[in-house]
């Protein structure tokens, strides 16, 4: 009688199914399951904090564009200049109250790889004046 060279069908189920995730004992497996959904819960708490303090500092950026309209001197220069001021502050206030983080992250990226050489350059400049700053 010939022997089969593949072994038999019992031995090939049992090879297939002797992977290095079926050896994992259950108990450890639903454990490292309930740690993924743990630190999936976490982020979700840490994105949604992250976004509340981003309508937060939008609110204050709004409400400091406020006073410095009010503060501002008449149609001289300086008041130009500060009623400038506060609609940038005014409109990143907007953004951030509406956007949160991720929508800021999401601009940036979009900003990076529209413009390469100048984030590079922009990157490099801070880096220089951060290492200026700390002595370093």
């Amino acid at each position: 009688m010939p022997q089969r060279r593949n072994g038999n069908p019992s031995e090939k189920a049992k090879a297939h199914t002797d992977t290095p995730i079926n050896r994992i004992p259950a108990a450890a497996r639903e454990t490292a399951a309930a740690a993924g959904q743990q630190a999936t819960d976490a982020l979700r708490t840490a994105n949604q904090r992250a976004d509340e303090m981003a309508a937060s500092v939008g609110d204050g950026m709004q409400s400091l564009a406020g006073n410095l309209r009010s503060a501002a001197p008449g149609q001289e220069t300086l008041g130009q200049l500060a009623s400038g001021m506060a609609d940038v502050l005014e409109r990143a206030g907007q953004f951030l109250q509406n956007e949160g983080i991720s929508g800021l992250t999401d601009e940036l990226n979009t900003m990076i790889r529209r413009n390469p050489l100048s984030a590079v350059c922009i990157a490099a400049g801070v880096g220089f004046l951060l290492a200026q700053t700390t002595g370093r």
